[in-house]
């Protein structure tokens, strides 16, 4: 048996291990399309805003708002607004508000009345998108909003999160619904048993025209796990405040319809939306003090006349979502890695431009590589890869590498300071924090389970987690590096540390920097750190600290707990720490605070299981995830700042960033450069990437190899710009150095030069099993100068060309439809539990031998192809 079929299966061996330990299913997700979009979006921001001069930023004020509105605003309502003399100082800023796609824009205000303590009792934000063709905004019927968790609702006033409309609350509301408000779709359908009861609730008018207002009706429109709403954002001791907000396009809220083509006259064009904030002062909506109410709170839904009257509006324009490549176009497919995938959602709509759509299809680094040496007809000749082919792979195939963008990996964030009222910075309880310092040790200890909260029932039966602490908020170590966490509520622990399921190079980079970070590697290796916390002794068998092989994120704690109750058959790792399908995903869940633990026993389910809570609450979240740049700059997450060789914490701006690539060494494909985790150098971000588009150029076709050149001719130059609308380089992305570019642009021309493409690919080739010659390449080398100057290309001498055995099952083909040429582009829902988890016993005893035997099949195999490479 080969290296290949030894690391396969391992890899099989792996897979089984993790799927039945999970019993049947806990990793499983379905995936629901979402937008990757094409034209900009049609529209201007109403006057009372002004848009930035660096991209479509817009900040307004809560009296220049009230003024667009005129006499629909607090000011022209005829009717005295006590909580006005406070609003008129908020200012508002809203990130983007052009070409939004599924994203995360962000809403952050001043001078605001700070919010009441622990709960959210006075002075807070409610917001919503909405959809309207009203060029002053739309109504509260056109608004999705109503579906709050239970646990927000239950900090809140009567109704403050709801449609419902009480008679009398309201002044401005007809007393008896019988005058303005006589319309009979805000009464609701009396019960049975009380045929004479009244009830009134705003009615929900979705774009195409369908009423809903009965619960039942509401909830196939939304409910709590698909709104956008923001029930209640905080305002701090300063009075301001920001919160990330999900822009939906027509593909995940079909009710609003934003970016799905709307025609006017003979003009059709994607349309627009409003994101509406109702600001919600310390009265009532009849004018009393909140202090009136018996909880002190303040009552009514922000749809009612009163709350609605102060609102602010900002329109926002969305990518379309239809068809962005003509029908008839030539098809050419791509394949490659995660770290590429936003990039060229973006560039897809652009590139229909050149006559050839260009779908990707989004696979494991692994897989890419066999892919576009695979003898398999319709095999991708074309695959970004961040490491070049190893020998064993390439088999002495001429492969050409251009740098077409880069990235790096980052750990993002969604946490919510929980402080007792003596910690040092208690003015932040309860704000979303922005700024978070995390070392390679503290990372090592996430990944490892080595806190008492990463372990099903707090390790009870473990003495070396037992001691450890609780979590990452209680570790001297963390608290070193983030003093405002200090004095942090007991309960106060993330939900681990999000991950991918799968292998990949971006993994493995991960691993490298824990390695050659002294602490971090000394704690993988089982030694204490200065507080004498350990490894999880599940990963010492692992070798963590020493395989320079792993490229995964092991989860290999298989303790079992379970409540009080006889029928529970217990909870493991990966039902309350599941894998991500992508590091997207894992953004995603960020954002959202929905890291989907299936740990809450409900004895009520048909069957009994294991359910999630739902997304934790505003003021309580703490999400880590290791995601890449582009998906969490796209989500709006803020990410951690990492502390690299040179002892620096180093957040990865597009500075530190070039600084990390310009540390990177060559490997031992000429031009191409591959990470140095040993660097020290001053300012340089310690998890950089770079994606090359990485070309068999003797098994491609004519065809293939013209239409490969355009991508990367376009790649290299027109989508290096940075920007928010199609075709442009995306945030979370820096641009290439010009010597890049020009080294790209450089392989673009030898794939339609035929005498460059003779001169890789002679007549005589060798047979796949009789090739010696190193893989040879024509990439671009590097401006690892920061000089700027053209490096140019490395002419090799080519090597005999054959096609090695790599028998990859090739993914279907994706193209046309940008949104499906991006697998990124998805939500994630929870499946049902399975039907019973009576059979664990048996899953366990064939998962546990799998999930030992499948790493070490996969260290053996890359060990024997490591060393036939060395050989060769």
């Amino acid at each position: 048996m080969n290296s290949r079929h030894l690391v396969r299966l391992g890899s099989a061996a792996l897979v089984f291990g993790v799927v039945t330990t999970a019993v049947a299913g806990s990793l499983l997700v379905a995936t629901i399309p979402a937008s990757a979009s094409t034209a900009a979006a049609a529209g201007s921001a109403p006057s009372a805003t002004t848009s930035n001069a660096t991209g479509s930023a817009v900040s307004t004020t809560w009296t220049a708002a009230q003024a667009a509105l005129g006499d629909q605003g607090s000011a022209g309502s005829g009717a005295a607004d006590p909580d006005a003399s406070d609003f008129s100082s908020m200012a508002f800023t809203v990130s983007q508000t052009q070409n939004l796609v599924d994203q995360g824009i962000t809403v952050s205000w001043t001078g605001a009345k700070p919010t009441s303590p622990a709960e959210y009792a006075t002075n807070y934000l409610q917001i919503m998108q909405c959809w309207g063709d009203e060029a002053t905004g739309p109504s509260p019927e056109q608004c999705e909003w109503g579906a709050p968790s239970a646990s927000i609702s239950a900090l809140m006033g009567v109704n403050t999160a709801k449609r419902d409309l009480v008679v009398g609350d309201d002044p401005l509301e007809d007393p008896t619904l019988t005058g303005a408000k006589a319309d009979p779709d805000y009464l609701l359908d009396p019960p049975v048993t009380n045929p004479f009861q009244k009830a009134y609730r705003v009615p929900f008018r979705a774009v195409d025209g369908t009423l809903a207002k009965s619960t039942v009706d509401l909830s196939k429109q939304f409910d709590a796990t698909t709104t956008n709403e923001v029930s209640a954002a905080r305002t701090a001791g300063d009075g301001s405040g920001q919160v990330t907000f999900e822009t939906q396009t027509g593909l995940e809220a079909p009710q609003l319809g934003c970016g799905e083509d709307d025609t006017v006259g003979r003009v059709t064009s994607p349309r627009s939306c409003w994101l509406v904030i109702v600001p919600r002062g310390s009265h009532n909506l009849d004018g009393s003090a909140s202090t009136s109410t018996a909880a002190g709170r303040v009552t009514g839904s922000p749809l009612s006349e009163t709350a609605w009257r102060d609102r602010v509006v900002v329109r926002l324009g969305f990518r379309s979502v239809a068809q962005s490549c003509p029908i008839g176009n030539k098809e050419q497919r791509l394949v490659g890695s995660e770290t590429i995938t936003e990039a060229i959602t973006s560039w897809q709509p652009a590139l229909c431009g050149l006559g050839t759509t260009y779908g990707f299809s989004q696979i494991g680094d692994d897989e890419a590589h066999h892919q576009i040496v695979s003898t398999i007809d319709g095999a991708s000749r074309l695959a970004i890869v961040n490491d070049p082919l190893d020998a064993a792979t390439s088999g002495g195939t001429a492969i050409d590498y251009a740098p077409v963008a880069q990235s790096a990996i980052v750990v993002a964030f969604t946490i919510d300071y929980r402080l007792y009222p003596n910690a040092p910075a208690h003015s932040r309880d309860g704000l979303q924090a922005l700024d978070l310092t995390l070392n390679a040790r503290l990372v090592a200890k996430l990944l490892t389970q080595s806190y008492q909260a990463d372990v099903p029932g707090r390790a009870a039966g473990d003495a070396v987690v037992k001691a450890n602490p609780t979590s990452i908020v209680t570790d001297p170590e963390f608290l070193a590096l983030n003093p405002t966490f200090v004095d942090s509520k007991s309960d106060t622990a993330p939900a681990g540390l999000m991950v991918a399921l799968g292998n990949a190079n971006a993994n493995a980079r991960v691993w490298a920097w824990l390695r050659a970070d002294p602490d971090a590697d000394s704690f993988l290796k089982g030694h204490a750190d200065e507080w004498g916390m350990r490894i999880n002794p599940s990963y010492l068998p692992l070798d963590l600290g020493t395989d320079a092989t792993v490229d995964s994120f092991p989860k290999a704690d298989l303790t079992i707990a379970k409540g009080g109750d006889p029928d529970e058959t217990g909870y493991g790792t990966l039902d309350m720490r599941p894998y991500m399908n992508d590091m997207h995903e894992g953004a995603y869940r960020t954002l959202k605070a929905d890291p989907n633990e299936k740990d809450s026993w409900n004895p009520y389910g048909q069957p009994k299981g294991y359910t999630s809570l739902g997304a934790q609450i505003p003021g309580s979240r703490f999400l880590l995830s290791i995601t890449d740049a582009a998906s969490a700059a796209r989500y709006g997450l803020p990410t951690a700042k990492l502390v690299n060789g040179a002892g620096e914490a180093v957040a990865p701006t597009s500075d530190s960033i070039a600084k990390g690539i310009a540390t990177m060494k060559q490997s031992e494909v000429p031009g191409v450069l591959v990470a140095d985790p040993t660097s020290e150098a001053s300012g340089a971000y310690p998890l950089s990437m770079i994606s090359y588009a990485a070309v068999n150029v003797c098994a491609a076709t004519s065809q293939q190899r013209a239409d490969y050149a355009k991508f990367i001719d376009y790649a290299a130059g027109r989508g290096q710009t940075p920007g928010e609308a199609k075709g442009d380089l995306p945030d979370g992305y820096v641009p290439l150095s010009q010597a890049m570019e020009q080294g790209a642009t450089k392989v673009a021309a030898q794939l339609t030069d035929s005498k460059a493409v003779a001169a890789q690919c002679p007549a005589a080739t060798v047979p796949p099993a009789a090739a010696t010659s190193p893989q040879t390449s024509t990439a671009p080398v590097a401006d690892t100068s920061g000089s700027g100057t053209d490096a140019g290309a490395t002419d090799v001498a080519p090597a005999d060309t054959g096609t090695t055995g790599g028998q990859a099952a090739a993914p279907a083909t994706v193209s046309g439809d940008v949104d499906e040429a991006a697998p990124l582009n998805q939500r994630t829902k929870d499946q049902p539990l399975s039907a019973t988890r009576l059979g664990l016993a048996g899953a366990l005893g064939a998962g546990i031998p799998a999930l030992g035997i499948g790493p070490f099949l996969i260290r053996r195999g890359r060990r024997l192809a490591q060393l036939a490479a060395a050989l060769v």
